[in-house]
């Protein structure tokens, strides 16, 4: 690592919110440990893994326990702790991360050099690799890189708001903007307890609408496949609560709520017209709901069944582009042949599975 990537790195916070996870949280700790990056860890669980405060021997590490309020569900805890870990960061650069998910370096140190030399990019969002325990490691592309894409670079927030889904929570960020983008869309209102997914909602449109943004061709980001069961979703379905009418008033503070992440961004003569852009957002969302419907579950054609039997036999194979592979395997696609991140990669494998005695500190469990 040259002298001007430590410099870059010094210059990022990254949090990670956690819960009764803690051979996650020591295998983030050791990745992170060597690194130039400060990380606030945001534990929700009911007993606290480490001392609060700086870790020991390790100064950038910083350890917070905040034990689940009993007065909220999983994700309103989860909310809370994201809120708080925002104002933590007292650096130029942030992003969010979870115990289980890694930035790499390379796509980090890319990163920051666009957000150091381009004023008009607020956020840089990479390729996502996504990996999957199954007694060993598989590997895939769950999510599809977006190449030399240019249309979140602009100013516009009806045209953003028009484009293809972004990236979400995982990117690296100028600090200012993703503090606002954060307590925007996670701050306790009163719709919270009646729809968690209002929050979820806001932040799809919000990681578009809050940020000019700049996607590379690079893997950025290495993460954990969702564990089934692991997000609850509200007891009302969202397009369900969306269209009842009992919950007008409720609605209208989800589109002021929205439309106060607009003005974030834009001057105050703006904002009258960025309340109707969020009204307008509302509709569709409302008309979706109602014209949606949920497709019949299909038993697998013939054809799939042999192509899960080819891949078995052939699992090098390019044809399965989408399909999760052990990683010896996933470098022999065309795109990774030539990889210049293949021992980076390799090297967040190990560690995954690496035994928990190896690492250097581990949790009080």
């Amino acid at each position: 690592m040259t002298p001007e990537e430590v410099e870059l790195l010094s210059q990022l916070t990254i949090i990670i919110p956690t819960c009764e996870k803690p051979e996650n949280l020591e295998r983030s700790i050791e990745y992170w440990r060597d690194t130039p990056v400060t990380v606030h860890i945001l534990d929700g669980s009911f007993k606290p893994c480490f001392s609060a405060g700086e870790l020991t021997t390790i100064p950038k590490i910083f350890y917070h326990h905040m034990p689940p309020k009993q007065n909220l569900n999983s994700q309103e805890n989860v909310f809370k702790r994201i809120v708080f870990g925002s104002s933590l960061s007292t650096t130029k650069f942030s992003a969010l991360g979870c115990d289980d998910d890694f930035y790499t370096i390379s796509g980090l140190i890319s990163s920051l050099k666009i957000l150091e030399s381009h004023e008009n990019i607020d956020a840089v969002a990479g390729s996502v690799l996504t990996y999957q325990k199954r007694n060993k490691l598989f590997w895939y592309h769950k999510y599809a890189p977006r190449i030399d894409r240019t249309d979140l670079e602009i100013e516009s927030v009806k045209e953003k708001l028009a484009t293809r889904p972004s990236w979400f929570l995982y990117a690296v960020c100028r600090t200012e903007n993703w503090q606002k983008f954060l307590v925007t869309c996670y701050e306790e209102k009163g719709f919270t307890k009646a729809n968690v997914f209002a929050h979820e909602w806001m932040m799809y449109l919000l990681s578009k609408v809050m940020f000019r943004t700049k996607y590379i061709d690079i893997i950025q980001l290495v993460r954990q496949d969702t564990v089934i069961g692991a997000n609850i979703g509200p007891d009302i379905p969202w397009e369900q609560f969306i269209c009842d009418k009992q919950n007008a008033e409720m609605i209208d503070e989800i589109v002021g709520q929205l439309a106060k992440g607009f003005n974030e961004v834009t001057p105050k003569s703006q904002h009258t017209e960025n309340l109707e852009l969020a009204r307008v957002q509302m509709r569709l969302a409302q008309e979706r709901a109602l014209k949606g419907s949920v497709a019949s579950s299909k038993s697998k054609s013939i054809k799939s069944i042999l192509g899960d039997i080819a891949f078995r036999l052939f699992p090098g194979s390019t044809v399965f582009s989408e399909r999760p592979r052990r990683l010896r395997y996933f470098w022999q696609k065309p795109e990774y042949v030539l990889s210049k991140q293949r021992q980076e990669i390799e090297g967040i494998e190990s560690l995954l599975l690496k035994p928990r005695e190896e690492l250097r500190l581990r949790a009080n469990i």
